[in-house]
């Protein structure tokens, strides 16, 4: 049996919806569209019912805000979560870059630089409101070394 892990995140229309969302990750971050599936409402307003999109070997899947379905991070006030997205070295600036050139905005001291826990990377939310770290390991260090740089314990053996 495989297991598996997709978050799923709905887009709200005031941000101009699931399609709008799907084209920017497509061409911002890279990612592939596996599916997207529209469907006509009685309204007569059409919505992406459900669309599926991989980062490298990472499933990620959206759709429109639906009543009853996850909350927007317009009606929560904000994002709960920050996905990170990692990149080969010498790739996540300009991943980066291309992001905030296309409409997305940097979170406050989280700009791209190097970063104690051995990366580069910055924090930027995405004009649909969710939050991203986009980064790549310069360092290599193992869990240990992280550990020890951020004056952390290490309790992985404690699980």
């Amino acid at each position: 049996m495989s297991l598996g892990l997709a978050p799923y995140i709905s887009i709200g229309a005031e941000t101009g919806g699931a399609k709008k969302a799907l084209g920017w990750y497509k061409s911002v971050f890279g990612a592939t569209i596996k599916c997207a599936l529209e469907h006509s409402c009685a309204s007569g307003e059409v919505k992406i019912g459900h669309a599926e999109l991989t980062f490298g070997a990472n499933q990620f899947m959206i759709s429109d805000a639906w009543p009853g379905m996850s909350k927007t991070p317009q009606e929560l006030g904000g994002t709960p979560t920050t996905f990170t997205l990692m990149y080969p070295k010498g790739k996540s600036r300009t991943v980066y870059d291309e992001a905030v050139k296309n409409g997305a905005t940097v979170v406050e001291g989280r700009e791209y630089k190097e970063q104690p826990w051995g990366w580069e990377a910055g924090t930027v939310v995405d004009p649909f409101g969710y939050q991203w770290t986009i980064g790549e390991d310069v360092k290599g260090w193992s869990n240990q070394e992280t550990a020890d740089q951020l004056k952390m314990k290490n309790i992985s053996s404690e699980f």
